[in-house]
């Protein structure tokens, strides 16, 4: 426990730092919105499916799959239970609330946490559960926070370049199939990217927002209830059915499921239209209350899932 609360406290650090960069860039006028846009458009495009990439590329192992399975099975039933439980919380036009809700922040978060207190091997099954959530996030995610259901479609999702590399990276863990030396260390790098470009982005969207709007939402403390309680006692009792599965893949899906606010809430917002200032704000807010709710969380799971 000890461990998850030092990792999840060192990244909400490096977190704010971060974005606090981002904010004087763009107080500053180094940067503007276009540019902010564009930063944006690379992580999108570029950072993130590398990092997806590379994290699939691993030995083939049949129990892998099995757990792999089991991931992306539970992985689609909470998203779904949560897309049900923001209907009856907000209307149709709140759909960057919605998406805020449904959509966690796993990778930043997440990953640190686990390899914290599980290990790096159980990065693996975060990959998948990120691989499920950036499937559904490109489809109906695109949709709840454009409003417009013509900016979905099966050609699009198909040819984005994180369904690519996911493809890819199956295909790669199927086979076996190991980067070379050169390709790993172009991977990382621009994996590596993700992280700076998403806080530096995020900072100068909150440089454009109303900080004490967001501070006084009531809509932003749901939201965070929702995201960071009510959605990870749901993966709780979802995973509490499923005893004879490793402790430590149930708890790889809690931790991805108990993040905050996804970062692309805002960044996702802003390329198609959205409410970015709210979707940041979002973002800020809940991540802040996770350094209460995640060892809530994780000390919950520890009595009822063991």
């Amino acid at each position: 426990m000890g461990g998850a609360v030092s990792a999840l406290v060192n990244q909400i650090v490096i977190m704010f730092i971060l974005m606090a960069i981002g904010f004087a860039l763009y107080k500053a006028k180094i940067i503007d919105r276009a540019g902010a846009s564009q930063m944006a458009s690379a992580v999108i495009y570029i950072a993130y499916p590398c990092i997806t990439l590379k994290t699939l590329m691993v030995d083939f192992d049949f129990d892998k799959i099995v757990d792999a399975l089991f991931c992306t099975g539970v992985t689609i039933a909470i998203l779904t239970i949560t897309a049900l439980i923001t209907k009856t919380f907000f209307k149709k036009e709140d759909g960057v609330a919605r998406y805020a809700v449904i959509f966690s922040d796993s990778g930043f978060i997440g990953v640190p946490i686990i390899m914290g207190v599980l290990g790096s091997d159980y990065i693996f099954y975060m990959s998948i559960t990120s691989a499920v959530m950036t499937a559904i996030i490109w489809t109906y995610g695109v949709w709840l926070v454009s409003g417009d259901r013509s900016q979905v479609s099966l050609k699009k999702c198909v040819a984005n370049p994180n369904m690519i590399m996911i493809a890819a990276g199956f295909v790669c863990f199927v086979c076996s199939i190991h980067p070379p030396a050169l390709m790993a260390s172009v991977l990382d790098d621009l994996g590596a990217l993700n992280t700076g470009l998403v806080m530096i982005v995020l900072g100068a969207y909150l440089a454009q927002s109303d900080l004490r709007a967001i501070a006084t939402s009531r809509k932003a403390y749901l939201v965070s209830l929702l995201r960071l309680i009510i959605v990870p006692a749901v993966t709780i009792f979802v995973l509490a059915l499923f005893p004879f599965v490793d402790l430590n893949v149930r708890l790889t899906v809690l931790i991805a499921m108990a993040s905050p606010v996804a970062s692309f809430a805002a960044i996702l917002s802003d390329k198609y239209g959205g409410n970015y200032k709210f979707g940041i704000g979002l973002v800020a807010l809940s991540t802040l209350l996770s350094l209460i709710s995640m060892p809530l969380v994780l000390q919950m799971a520890s009595m009822l899932l063991t």
